[in-house]
């Protein structure tokens, strides 16, 4: 708000009540040595005028923002959106704020939000990096410089940074020896690029579960697509057309199993029946197929909620250079419309 077509600051409010600006400002800030009345007139005519204070000066002197960034894949995806709920709502618990930013999987955009954030002198950075990130210099520096880092659902293997993920490996295994012991053994693997960390790991832990149940691994039964819906169709359809056999499908994203669903039941098979689907995390839009299909529940909303709380004892800590930690959170396999027949 504006006083005479200017912002309101201290200096506004001390000329208005005719006090000194450290007057006005110790008033705002509950000190000790002013009177309860001229705290109460100060805070008054303050929130008459709509003063805000200048959270950035604020820093500066405090050298503490209580604010924490959080950077985002893809809040189109329900498993950020809810690890994003879970870090938003702990940090007020830890009464922080929160500034959300989102990369989409862009380099440039990843740098240029690592950079406003450390800029605004947040007290603290959990970011999901991007897959083959060009930015670890960048990341590396801003540690250095006293902002700690946490990665959640993601590493970073050259860097001494905690993190909070799943294990993505074990649980692909688990989804995967489900669907064997359902009689499935044609499995399919519908991934996106490989040599992506969390999709090497579940492309392992989906190798390792044929193996241990001696089933051959069949690299034509892995489909590689870029995660857009039409290239997803296009590949799955591709795969249906081929003749090949299959009883099942491990799709490592929940916008990939939906459209994948769609291909196999346009192409008049039936799910579960023919085919059982299985996915990981991002159920919300699967549901829409309207049959039973399996979910592997990563929890993130429970991760967002670690994140806080190991960046939150880093803050606190306060030693320049912490012992790098990395937690699991345990995922669990939900069969949804769980009474459907093998």
């Amino acid at each position: 708000m504006t006083y005479d077509n200017k912002p309101v600051t201290l200096k506004t409010l001390a000329k208005i009540l005719k006090l000194n600006p450290s007057t006005i400002s110790k008033a705002l800030r509950d000190g000790t040595d002013i009177s309860e009345n001229t705290r109460n007139i100060v805070k008054q005519k303050a929130e008459e005028l709509g003063y805000q204070p200048n959270i950035m000066a604020r820093t500066l002197i405090k050298k503490h923002s209580n604010i924490i960034g959080v950077i985002v894949s893809d809040l189109r995806i329900s498993f950020f959106s809810e690890v994003t709920r879970g870090i938003y709502e702990k940090a007020r618990q830890f009464d922080y704020e929160t500034i959300i930013m989102v990369h989409n999987g862009d380099n440039e955009l990843e740098k240029r939000n690592l950079k406003f954030l450390a800029a605004l002198n947040v007290d603290g950075i959990l970011i999901d990096i991007v897959p083959g990130s060009k930015n670890k210099e960048l990341l590396k520096n801003i540690n250095n410089r006293g902002v700690p880092v946490v990665c959640y659902d993601s590493t970073v293997d050259e860097l001494e940074i905690s993190s909070v993920r799943n294990d993505d490996e074990k649980a692909s295994y688990d989804v995967v020896e489900y669907l064997i012991n359902n009689g499935r053994k044609d499995i399919v693997f519908l991934c996106n690029i490989v040599n992506i960390k969390y999709v090497k790991y579940r492309y392992n832990g989906y190798q390792k579960a044929l193996a241990d149940n001696g089933i051959e691994f069949r690299p034509d039964y892995v489909i590689a697509c870029n995660f857009n819906w039409d290239d997803v169709n296009l590949k799955m359809t591709r795969f249906l057309n081929s003749g090949k056999k299959f009883n099942g499908i491990v799709c490592v994203g929940g916008l990939a199993a939906y459209e994948a669903g769609r291909a196999i039941l346009d192409y008049g098979l039936l799910i579960p029946k023919d085919v059982l689907l299985a996915e990981f995390g991002d159920n919300n839009i699967v549901h829409r197929l309207g049959v039973p299909f399996v979910t592997v529940n990563q929890f993130p909303f429970r991760m967002g909620q670690k994140a806080v709380e190991m960046i939150v004892d880093i803050i606190n800590d306060n030693a320049k250079e912490q012992p790098e930690e990395h937690i699991f959170i345990d995922t669990k396999l939900i069969h949804h419309h769980h009474d459907f027949k093998k």
